[in-house]
């Protein structure tokens, strides 16, 4: 059985062969391809941002997986990929790793999402939980089992837990912001790396209660209800929105989401092309993807942090002037 890094490898390595091997034996154009991989939260902004690029630069092949921001890193340290999709920042033991073999990354901003926990459509007594609740249900050892033993006047049913895996950047994100240390959770909760499949799991279970990103409860909202959360004694239960989540009163779950982009891969003039595209039209492929888009500074700061890189090579900096994108679907 091949590993998840084969697998990730061959749809890229195939279209390069048939681009290279082509039909007829005619002159063929080798095609430039740019790896992408990590988080499957901004798997939907740089999706979004493929499909797009195809329309305006269809001489270059982008490829977009998701194998979770700890499996992004892991390719990347591996040289496999040029650009790490994260929803979570460098651990530093990443950093580290990344300058022993030295590997320089810029750090991109792309959005803001809010992790939202979402029960089945059928549960009409649970409508928010506070964070020491949550705590109390996720945190390593813990004895909650029922609806009953985080409110008396919830039902006697056992709770059935989905999350991302250990790969995750939401799950580290979560573990961190609700247990107080980055992977920890308790056992018996039923994980996967597809996002779909927690929807699923949630969906039908009348019992079930998960957490992943915004984008993926609001594709879902007719088949899951999301919690309120509560941040401390005095403060408001609060949903997550795109309204909440720019304005961070959704805490302590709202963040940032990332692109790592090697730098040396910047200076490869497909890249610096496809870039640009990107930051030039983030806060349509964000909203396309279903989350917040950056904010006026970040985008500035994004294209001074880039510039630096590419101005180093052949490939031409980011520059003010906007190549458009087709218009963002619903998502």
């Amino acid at each position: 059985m091949r590993s998840w890094r084969e697998r990730a490898w061959l749809p890229a390595l195939g279209a390069a062969l048939a681009v290279v091997g082509g039909c007829g034996g005619g002159d063929v154009t080798p095609t430039e391809t740019i790896i992408i991989d990590g988080s499957s939260t901004v798997f939907r902004i740089s999706k979004a941002a493929q499909e797009a690029f195809a329309e305006v630069d269809p001489d270059v092949t982008v490829v977009v997986d998701n194998h979770g921001t700890g499996g992004g890193f892991s390719r990347y340290l591996q040289g496999e990929v040029d650009i790490v999709d994260a929803s979570r920042d460098a651990k530093p033991d990443e950093e580290s790793k990344a300058k022993s073999q030295g590997i320089e990354w810029t750090r991109l901003i792309v959005g803001y999402d809010g992790i939202t926990l979402a029960t089945n459509d059928k549960n009409d007594f649970a409508k928010s939980l506070t964070v020491e609740q949550l705590k109390k249900l996720w945190e390593p050892g813990s004895t909650v089992r029922t609806w009953k033993d985080l409110d008396p006047s919830w039902p006697d049913r056992k709770i059935v837990l989905y999350s991302p895996d250990n790969d995750s950047g939401t799950f580290e994100f979560f573990t961190e912001a609700i247990v107080g240390k980055a992977g920890s959770q308790r056992e018996g909760v039923q994980q996967s790396s597809d996002d779909n499949i927690l929807i699923n799991g949630v969906a039908g279970d009348p019992d079930g209660l998960g957490y992943f990103g915004y984008a993926y409860y609001a594709a879902n909202r007719e088949r899951l209800h999301a919690l309120a959360v509560q941040a401390g004694p005095d403060a408001p239960a609060v949903l997550p929105s795109p309204e909440s989540i720019a304005d961070k009163s959704y805490r302590p779950l709202s963040r940032p989401l990332y692109l790592f982009v090697k730098n040396s891969a910047t200076r490869r003039p497909e890249v610096g092309r496809f870039l640009k595209f990107y930051l030039d039209n983030i806060s349509t492929l964000a909203v396309k993807g279903g989350y917040d888009p950056p904010t006026p500074q970040d985008d500035l700061a994004n294209r001074t942090a880039l510039a630096r890189p590419m101005s180093a090579g052949d490939a031409a900096a980011p520059d003010p002037t906007p190549t458009s994108a087709p218009a963002p679907a619903t998502p």
